[in-house]
């Protein structure tokens, strides 16, 4: 597939307004995942579905496309530094809540999903 030079040698130049303003879904696809879809959801101005204790779920309509759907959660070890890192995980469109979206990227059901332990 052919995208323009800039999404692969100067990703910089990728910003949201020229991926919003992408016709071809197939090369939308790359330029968001070129960007971060997590980063592509905070820079624009993506709705919050759901907020619970395993994450945020996130979700962006998208012109001809599916919407983006993201779940943002917080990693439970801390790195070296102390600092602790956020993970933006794509789930389907059709995820409801945060604590199913995360259930969903373990292969699980929302009620199947009961971690005794996080780490």
């Amino acid at each position: 597939m052919r995208v323009p030079s800039y999404v692969i040698t100067d990703p910089s130049e990728n910003t949201v307004s020229k991926i919003d303003g992408e016709d071809n879904v197939e090369v939308r696809r790359v330029m968001i995942d070129r960007y971060g879809p997590g980063r592509y959801l905070q820079d624009s101005g993506a709705v919050e579905v759901d907020r619970g204790d395993r994450g945020v779920l996130y979700s962006k309509d998208i012109s001809g496309d599916e919407p983006i759907v993201v779940v943002r959660v917080r990693n439970s070890t801390p790195e070296p530094d102390g600092s602790v890192k956020d993970y933006w995980l794509r789930v389907p469109p059709t995820v409801k809540t945060a604590a199913e979206a995360v259930a969903w990227t373990f292969g699980m059901e929302m009620q199947q999903y009961r971690p005794e332990k996080e780490t």
